[in-house]
């Protein structure tokens, strides 16, 4: 309870701040783990190909999935680790895991799928999040698998990396110091401050509503630093109103029907 006091104190604090000031142009928008929603309803399974083509047609400005490595090494996309009972992602074969249909009726897709359909739009960048393994040493093999597909179809300049890992980050740009790094973080406690990011050449933060709230200031000194900030999760209009007086780069959402902006209002 005192938590949401804190996050709803600083909200009007901050609205009431801004209220003389117009914001000169919105944040652009990361549709999350695809698109798979049509207003408020679920159509299609997350983190799909179904629900990446439905993000390519929506013309999102980014695109979010979640990227496992199978016990044979193989690259998959899903957000959690544990599918049912006898199957995980980082515990079972990529077989046995491609074998299994979502509620939807769809496939869990490979890293390659995804990228060679995302590289149909290139306009449209996309987000990888390299999902927690068992130790960082299996992480740093999926940091290397990943930025050898991104390669192989000469992506690097439409894909981010993301972790909640700043060693996971700080991999990424030992391998290949031109890529686009996206730091997460949901913890108020334990998100690093705009110096520290700094230090470690991270290009972009994500940080929750929570965190971004408590420490509003935190944006202009990001933005002050070349480092890109993404809020999450929006979900509402309150919250998109809350990120435009804020002034971030980038909303996350799970409703790009409701909290996306007419194609005609875009920033440049």
């Amino acid at each position: 309870m005192k938590k949401a006091l804190v996050i709803i104190g600083s909200a009007l604090l901050l609205l009431a701040s801004c209220a003389t000031e117009a914001p000169k142009s919105h944040p652009r928008v990361l549709s999350h783990r695809g698109l798979r929603t049509s207003g408020t309803e679920f159509v299609t399974d997350e983190n799909t190909l179904d629900a990446l083509r439905r993000a390519q047609d929506k013309k999102v400005d980014g695109c979010e999935f979640d990227v496992h490595m199978s016990s044979d090494g193989q690259l998959l996309i899903r957000h959690d680790a544990k599918i049912t009972s006898t199957l995980h992602m980082q515990k079972s074969t990529a077989e046995e895991i491609r074998a299994y249909r979502l509620p939807f009726g769809n496939q869990i897709p490979t890293l390659r799928e995804w990228l060679e359909q995302a590289r149909t739009t290139p306009e449209i960048l996309q987000f990888i999040e390299i999902k927690s393994h068992a130790t960082q040493e299996i992480e740093n093999v999926v940091v290397a698998k990943c930025l050898e597909e991104v390669r192989r179809l000469d992506m690097l300049d439409q894909v981010y990396f993301l972790s909640f890992k700043p060693a996971t980050c700080e991999e990424v740009l030992r391998l290949e110091p031109r890529a686009r790094v996206l730091l997460n973080s949901s913890s108020l406690h334990n998100s690093l401050p705009p110096e520290e990011v700094e230090k470690l050449h991270i290009n972009a933060v994500s940080y929750s509503v929570e965190v971004f709230l408590n420490h509003p200031e935190w944006v202009a000194q990001f933005r002050e630093k070349g480092i890109e900030t993404f809020f999450w999760m929006v979900n509402s209009v309150y919250l998109r109103e809350i990120a435009e007086k804020l002034g971030v780069d980038w909303i996350t959402t799970d409703f790009y029907d409701i909290i996306g902006y007419p194609a005609s209002s875009h920033k440049d």
